[in-house]
């Protein structure tokens, strides 16, 4: 029984972190109704199977396969873009899924010919630590925009939605402190926060759907269109999509290693092999192309559920929700407020675990130049609109909107120069 409740605490845990992604992109490309409902059993779909694989095959770790954050970028900003360059929504859609096929096999060869073994050296605590602090800097907004009930509908703040969401995040703090009950906070959490919001009439319609059991279809949207212009923009996001994911184990390593004596080491290749195949699954399902989420700690952390079999089976049960539009559909219609008031002190604690990689540096005047420089560019381009980089070309509006990318490369880049001493540089 403690195993199926974590094993369901995890994949309610996945649906929070999950389902914002594809129901913004279904909206955004003019998907309705059960068209949209369909684009989200698949993504579910691909992200429930992600997980397994990496599970068995990769890093080995429990840690949440979630629709990458880069790609949502790409997919919104191809919403408008992408009429004018390929003709229509559908055809840009069409260029998507060919995109997450090149970036799966760019992922592949990088992983096999060795970068990832490169690249696992640059992150150090300080690199860690500016990435997490990054993370939850660029997610808190989207957590208390929710919280207080605002999107397109509503451009002020809802008093009800803003009270609830306050009761569900004390009521998550406190079940967190019993002493049996408390590792299933995220579950009663969204359990009685659903229920509330229902009695207040905040709950969301349930979008019908007619059929029973639906498999996933390949290429929904047609033969992926091949569009050579688009590659350097592609492999450029497949290597931030592997800076991503390495950084999602170094973190998930340090806490379960807390739990565990032996936690899997040094599977970085085999897991950029795994990230190359999801992406692959994302292109095929027509689908969003999924990475290693580093929220996944801070579940852990919070939870103290540390063992993959929980985990294994949570993603199982995604799998099992995404073959029945019903129970999609049911699912979809959480509220949003509800989400991430439930998951809120989850990722608040992910802060902790950046303060704690923080102390491990020894070098602490290094320390503050690079975390300094690289969270004050970091947060600083969170402000800026991304329309604004609409002129440059689509790669380098990628990486320079996205202020947790930005700023962790930069502090990769800053850490690099500032390790190199006079002596080293006069030898």
């Amino acid at each position: 029984m403690k195993t199926f409740l974590s094993a369901l605490q995890w994949a309610l845990f996945i649906l929070a972190g999950s389902l914002i992604v594809p129901i913004s992109v279904a909206a955004n490309y003019g998907l309705e109704g059960a068209e949209a409902i369909a684009f989200v059993q698949r993504t579910l779909f691909v992200l429930g199977f992600a997980g397994i694989l990496q599970a068995f095959f990769g890093h080995r770790l429990p840690i949440q396969e979630g629709p990458a954050g880069l790609w949502w970028g790409i997919f919104s900003l191809y919403a408008s873009l992408g009429v004018v360059l390929f003709g229509s929504n559908s055809e840009t859609l069409r260029v998507l899924q060919y995109s997450f096929l090149l970036s799966g096999i760019i992922c592949i060869l990088l992983s096999t010919f060795g970068l990832i073994d490169k690249l696992v050296r640059y992150f150090t605590p300080t690199v860690i630590g500016t990435y997490l602090f990054l993370l939850v800097a660029q997610l808190s907004g989207s957590f208390l925009k929710g919280m207080f009930g605002l999107n397109e509908q509503h451009t002020a703040v809802q008093g009800k939605v803003f009270i609830l969401s306050l009761i569900i995040i004390v009521l998550s703090f406190f079940i967190m402190k019993l002493p049996i009950i408390g590792q299933y906070s995220v579950l009663c959490s969204i359990v009685v926060g659903w229920v509330l919001f229902a009695c207040f009439g905040l709950s969301n319609p349930i979008t019908p759907v007619t059929d029973i059991i639906r498999i996933p279809s390949i290429f929904v949207f047609g033969t992926p269109r091949l569009e050579w212009n688009m590659v350097i923009t592609i492999f450029f996001v497949t290597l931030l999509l592997l800076t991503n994911m390495l950084a999602s184990i170094r973190v998930v390593q340090q806490v379960v290693s807390k739990y565990e004596e032996v936690a899997p080491q040094n599977r970085f290749k085999q897991a950029g092999i795994i990230t190359g195949i999801n992406q692959l699954l994302g292109g095929l399902f027509s689908a969003i192309g999924p990475v290693a989420i580093s929220g996944s700690a801070g579940f852990i952390a919070t939870t103290s559920i540390y063992k993959r079999l929980p985990f294994i089976l949570g993603s199982s049960f995604i799998i099992l929700m995404s073959l029945f539009p019903k129970v999609t559909s049911f699912i979809a219609a959480i509220p949003v407020a509800v989400g991430y008031a439930a998951i809120y002190p989850v990722f608040a604690s992910m802060i902790g675990l950046a303060f704690r990689e923080y102390e491990t540096v020894k070098d602490k005047e290094r320390l503050f130049k690079v975390a300094g420089l690289a969270l004050f560019t970091g947060i600083g381009v969170m402000f800026i609109p991304s329309g604004a980089f609409s002129s440059l070309p689509p790669f380098l509006a990628s990486f320079l909107s996205n202020g947790l990318v930005l700023g962790s490369v930069m502090a990769i880049i800053l850490e690099i120069l500032f390790a190199r001493s006079p002596d080293k540089q006069a030898g």
